[in-house]
């Protein structure tokens, strides 16, 4: 079983199809026959904890005191299609209780993936997401690799699929709108490369005499071409669905003329993941991940949101010495003021968009005042290193 979650829509829904993949049999450390050519690919982690990541926000509250969930009044939620490939069996939590989904072999995202197209098909201004969490390589397109890859020892890529080509054919095959997240490495395989006949299918041919018939298509990959993508060390949320999941959480969107709402579409949401991804690497230093995106078509929103976005704020001071004798603080223009007093350490705090004057102030009255006045932050994050000069 796969489809978690289903609630027909008269008009427009927005389909889901998330797919983690942690467990590799057949690659370094898994627990069957070892593929001819693991191309140095270990077990991973971070896949089934990061779609369970992504799953709990499509779930969400539109409104939760957390952040923000899934919301868009003009095409609900209205499908969620999960599978997950994990060392443990994983339950996923679902609005009807925790659920066990199939595994992610490539028979299974073959027959998720064409569950989920149908669905799409069935209304001309339906939206799909595309979530995928797993290994990754780069040759002329970018593969991804099923849980039974490497099964095969004559065909080792039987078992992944094309991602750039499934794109290309999906964009002739339905009018509405889809958001791919992938979320995996894009390493240049030099093996793959190599060897004749090893491209792996798409998941759907792509007939190149249909024109374009979706409205907009948003793909925003993990990664550059040739660029690792990274997770934290013991079984945490990827970097990149972690950007991902607080951009969606109520951390972007354009607010629509003459109403209330906050549109989140693909130009303001690749901005978001790139820019979170930025924003954490200034306090985890280590190699850099900076994602990539492609946005084309009209701007078709993914959310509608009914509350102003947030921006997640680092302020910190220079040199550190001075970091306990100040109070950093916050005063919006519009009235309301938030401070860290005295503390030797990185203010960091989530406040509404806005103007705001930002500075510091020697409570003693010693040291010099500092202050940027009118200062605009924008969604998703806003970073500044005051300096102190006495």
């Amino acid at each position: 079983m796969s489809l978690i979650f289903e609630q027909v829509q008269p008009a427009a829904g927005t389909h889901v199809l998330a797919i983690g993949v942690g467990r590799y049999p057949h690659l370094l450390g898994g627990d069957g026959r070892l593929a001819a050519r693991p191309l140095g690919l270990k077990q991973l982690q971070s896949p089934p904890v990061s779609l369970q990541h992504f799953l709990r926000w499509c779930f969400a509250p539109a409104d939760a005191a957390a952040g923000s969930g899934f919301s868009n009044a003009g095409a609900p939620l209205a499908s969620v299609e999960a599978l997950v490939s994990s060392a443990q069996p994983l339950l996923l939590d679902t609005p009807g209780g925790a659920q066990q989904v199939d595994t992610a072999t490539r028979d299974n995202i073959q027959d998720a993936f064409e569950r989920w197209l149908q669905r799409l098909r069935s209304h001309a201004d339906n939206i799909g997401v595309f979530y995928f969490c797993g290994h990754g390589i780069q040759v002329s397109d970018h593969y991804l690799l099923a849980e039974d890859f490497g099964r095969h020892a004559g065909l080792p890529w039987l078992n992944a699929f094309d991602f750039s080509n499934t794109v290309r054919a999906v964009e002739r095959e339905i009018a509405g709108s889809v958001f791919y997240f992938i979320d995996a490495c894009r390493e240049i395989s030099r093996d793959v490369a190599m060897t004749l006949g090893a491209d792996p299918h798409a998941l759907l041919a792509a007939d190149l005499s249909r024109k374009l018939s979706r409205q907009s298509q948003t793909v925003i990959l993990a990664t550059g071409e040739g660029e690792l993508a990274f997770a934290p060390q013991g079984g945490q949320v990827s970097r990149f669905t972690a950007a991902l999941v607080g951009a969606l959480s109520g951390y972007c969107g354009i607010r629509e003329a003459g109403s209330a709402s906050w549109n989140v579409s693909g130009e303001n949401l690749a901005t978001a993941v790139r820019s979170l991804l930025e924003f954490e690497a200034l306090l985890s230093p280590g190699r850099p991940q900076v994602s990539e995106q492609q946005v084309s078509g009209t701007a078709v929103p993914l959310l509608r949101l009914n509350r102003v976005p947030q921006v997640r704020v680092m302020l910190d001071l220079a040199p550190q010495q001075y970091r306990p004798r100040y109070e950093l603080y916050l005063e919006s223009l519009k009235g309301g003021r938030v401070a860290q007093s005295l503390l030797d350490q990185v203010f960091r705090v989530d406040l509404p968009r806005g103007f705001y004057d930002v500075g510091a102030l020697d409570p003693s009255g010693v040291l010099p005042a500092l202050l940027h006045a009118e200062e605009e932050l924008m969604p998703p994050a806003y970073a500044l290193t005051l300096r102190c000069e006495p």
